[in-house]
């Protein structure tokens, strides 16, 4: 699967994810290129969650008990 940067941060990894949307609703885009978008887009997808579960952890962390 494509390797993210770990200095990516969350807002460019989401304008890439509608980039390759946009790439993948074009009926011109090769089936080669849909396949090597797709892997793209879910390898962004899995950094994103795992960008928002440190945040949310971070959030609670933080956050006092009631």
């Amino acid at each position: 699967m494509t390797e993210i940067p770990q200095n990516q941060t969350y807002e460019s990894m989401i304008a890439e994810l509608k980039a390759i949307a946009k790439q993948l609703d074009n009926p011109e885009t090769s089936i080669e290129d849909a396949v090597s978008l797709h892997q793209r887009g879910l390898a962004l997808i899995q950094k994103c969650e795992e960008f928002l579960q440190k945040a949310e952890l971070s959030i609670t962390e933080v956050q006092p008990e009631e």
